[in-house]
């Protein structure tokens, strides 16, 4: 239970008191998306997050029991116990802002744990708590964690797929988020936004 204790401590981001001189991330999340749609409007978001070696290889040696290298159907429940229901009240890292708000995610479903080329992998659906329209709501999605204990990238090739036709025209951005730094205001985080034609 100690260990289990542990792991859902770092994956929580329990980092709030850390001092700016140990600024940087202690865990690295390659990430992908895919944005589910219904109508024209995102409904939920489905991420793949690939974790760093050194950080997987601490969850994999906890949680493989049989230490055949995999995570079975029982052991990624745990995994799921143990380290990733911590992320609720993170929102699980994912941010949708409409204006200065910031919706509430707290429904997650079809998560999964795996190890792929030796390195955690998790999958998970997150539903949003109503549908959210790229373009009369023009909203901003960002993958973060605000105590930059971890840091979550978007992957270089094809980040961002779609479940569901989107929106005709519009095409997906990556940008700065200037307005809204994290960690002691350090640190710009990145956000896609869509970027729609007009009319």
């Amino acid at each position: 239970m100690r260990i289990l204790l542990i792991v859902a401590i770092l994956l929580a981001g329990a980092v709030g008191t850390i001092r700016p001189a140990a600024a940087h991330p202690h865990i690295f999340i390659d990430a992908r998306a895919i944005f589910h749609m219904e109508r024209g409007k995102v409904v939920a978001i489905t991420q793949h997050w690939t974790f760093d070696a050194v950080f997987g290889g601490v969850v994999i040696h906890a949680f493989d029991r049989n230490r055949d290298g995999k995570l079975d159907a029982g052991e990624a429940e745990l995994v799921r116990r143990g380290a990733f229901d911590a992320l609720k009240g993170l929102n699980y890292f994912t941010v949708v802002r409409i204006g200065r708000e910031e919706l509430k995610l707290d429904r997650v479903t079809g998560f999964a744990a795996s190890v792929v080329d030796g390195r955690l992998a998790y999958r998970f659906k997150v539903a949003l708590p109503r549908p959210v329209d790229p373009r009369a709501d023009n909203p901003a999605f960002l993958f973060v964690d605000k105590t930059y204990y971890v840091a979550v990238e978007l992957e270089k090739q094809n980040p961002v797929t779609f479940a569901g036709a989107a929106p005709a025209g519009c095409r997906t951005v990556v940008r700065d988020d200037f307005e809204n730094p994290i960690y002691f205001d350090l640190v710009v985080p990145r956000m896609l936004n869509f970027d729609c034609p007009a009319g």
